[in-house]
């Protein structure tokens, strides 16, 4: 039977017998989650702030109002863990390069700013460190292309120019337009650091009209990775003289040209640097609220249902727009219309709990941005055990369907396929796999502990970590088939004889 033809016999018997219909994720409901928590006054959620800790009273509050019960025996919503959330700044950060013919100081978020710093209470001091160039940094034995063949940097200050030589031609053996990975600010910092330098000193390279770093990023936020050595961007307006001096960019377009590294130690130069960053604590909270199973003989089984609520705040590191960094990212896809599917599939599965005779946990997940952290620690301190925890579902970016979810995970939960293509009819949803990759959401923390665990997530697109990621371009319709197939999927995985098995990748 056709599912239309159905649906509406299902309709016409519940008006005949008076039944209401089961309730269902709803459009307008779920847009609304959306817009309160990609809203710029809770300004981007980023982790540690007052915005994050409004989203978490607000999903709270929602499942309250779902009729979940508290995940904590004490009544309580929360489940708080300390995270690392940027850097507090002391007194008396610089850098100096020093020539003999003129010594140049910079000052931290004018002149220069940490992309990589170790960050630590007591403060970092370099005097006198020798300084080499490098080129562009690059170490690619692939491409037979190594601007360290030859060169000592131990114990010593390593200056390289930004992206790569010959990135505007095609047929670069460096493959032109399509970077490197050794190309990547991870991989220059990781070359140096294996070679003993004691920091890497990055100038925008003569091939680009402008310096395209933007030095007031940290001091808005004092956020940068951490690379092992520090790594300092530095203005090149403030280093021209040095550079012209040098003649470095005659090398590098030496380089550009036959793609023969030109690096050398430079006689003479020398940088002092102080660097007094220390870690900032943070307290975030998971938020986490039950359902129980309506048989007795399975309630204490459990389905975990979750998505992240934190987003990247205000940018920094985590955007994909840094030049905007100090805008508002509202992260509205990402992920707050996950949580707005995680609160409406709360209010429909508690209105219609016959539906789940095993327990449905629901769990708003903090410190995603910064590395599953949140996931990772519900793991850690499960609300029910982990040996009793059946199945897990995802929901990470489901505000973009246009028809479609991607699904990953089934390669390890093939036991969950029958029920997931049941499911994905019952919500008029095509349901393909894939996803974003191994690793990339809370679902990887539990499929790492051995629990089938599905993950949802309708694309990324030219929004993702940036200030236009904003609820006007959400599909809500999409959404709440998104939310329904969750739904229907967790109504199928709860009402199974057997539990779910999980299959060894």
């Amino acid at each position: 039977m056709r599912r239309s033809l159905r649906a509406a016999l299902v309709l016409a018997l519940m008006a005949t017998t008076g039944l209401a219909a089961p309730p269902v994720p709803e459009p307008d409901r779920l847009l609304e989650h959306i817009k309160f928590l990609s809203s710029d006054a809770l300004r981007g959620r980023g982790n540690g702030s007052e915005g994050l800790e409004r989203a978490a009273d607000y999903i709270a509050a929602q499942f309250k109002a779902a009729g979940l019960r508290p995940g904590f025996r004490n009544g309580d919503w929360f489940q708080p863990f300390e995270l690392a959330a940027g850097l507090s700044v002391g007194e008396g950060n610089g850098l100096v390069i020093r020539r003999p013919s003129k010594s140049t100081p910079l000052t931290l978020g004018e002149s220069y700013f940490p992309l990589s710093a170790t960050p630590s209470d007591s403060p970092v001091v370099l005097d006198g460190v020798p300084v080499v160039f490098a080129g562009y940094g690059i170490s690619a034995p692939s491409v037979d292309y190594d601007d360290y063949a030859g060169l000592d940097v131990n114990g010593k200050a390593v200056l390289v120019f930004s992206h790569e030589p010959q990135e505007a031609r095609r047929d670069s053996r460096l493959n032109g337009a399509r970077p490197l990975q050794e190309t990547t600010l991870y991989s220059k910092a990781a070359a140096a650091r294996s070679r003993g330098a004691r920091a890497l000193i990055v100038v925008s390279d003569p091939s680009h009209q402008a310096d395209e770093a933007n030095y007031r990023t940290f001091t808005i936020d004092a956020d940068p990775e951490d690379h092992g050595i520090p790594v300092l961007r530095v203005r090149r307006d403030e280093v021209a003289p040095l550079v012209l001096e040098l003649g470095l960019d005659q090398l590098a377009a030496a380089i550009d040209r036959d793609l023969t590294a030109r690096s050398r130690a430079l006689a003479g130069t020398t940088i002092d640097y102080r660097q007094r960053l220390a870690v900032r604590r943070r307290t975030v909270r998971n938020v986490v609220g039950v359902l129980p199973g309506a048989d007795a003989a399975k309630d204490d089984e459990a389905i975990v249902i979750g998505g992240h609520y934190d987003h990247v705040g205000l940018g920094g590191r985590f955007s994909n727009s840094p030049d905007r960094t100090g805008e508002i990212h509202n992260g509205a896809d990402d992920n707050a219309s996950g949580i707005a599917a995680l609160i409406e599939i709360a209010r429909t599965s508690a209105a219609d709990r016959a539906r789940f005779p095993r327990t449905l946990v629901f769990v708003a997940f903090a410190g995603e941005e910064r590395g599953l952290l949140g996931s990772a620690y519900y793991a850690e301190h499960p609300v029910v055990p982990l040996a009793d925890t059946v199945a897990m579902l995802n929901l990470d970016m489901v505000g973009r369907a246009r028809g479609g979810v991607e699904v990953g995970g089934l390669g390890a939960a093939s036991s969950l396929g029958a029920d997931l293509e049941a499911a994905a009819r019952d919500a008029g949803l095509a349901a393909r796999p894939g996803g974003p990759g191994a690793g990339r959401s809370d679902d990887s923390n539990f499929i790492d502990r051995r629990i089938p665990a599905l993950h949802f997530f309708t694309g990324f697109h030219e929004d993702y970590h940036r200030p236009t990621d904003d609820w006007p371009r959400i599909d809500a319709a999409g959404t709440a088939r998104v939310a329904t197939l969750a739904l229907e999927l967790a109504a199928r995985i709860a009402a199974r004889d057997d539990r779910p098995t999980f299959t060894a990748r």
